[in-house]
């Protein structure tokens, strides 16, 4: 089948189109935005209860 060079040149650019290497940086993305959110999901849940413990071990190292 001859295209001719407009032709080529079309098919080239709808090839890259259909890349893959911007899916795999949108994959990063989401999930680094997933692991950030857990963890300010986890110091939400558990920020209170690690002050107090980080404070009680403080207190017992600042006396003995």
């Amino acid at each position: 089948m001859n295209v001719g060079f407009v032709g080529r040149r079309f098919l080239v650019r709808l090839r890259a189109l259909r890349s893959t290497d911007g899916l795999a940086i949108t994959e990063y993305g989401l999930l680094i935005a997933l692991m950030a959110l857990a963890l300010i999901a986890v110091l939400v849940v558990f920020g209170g209860g690690m002050s107090t413990w980080l404070s009680a071990k403080t207190a017992q190292v600042t006396t003995n």
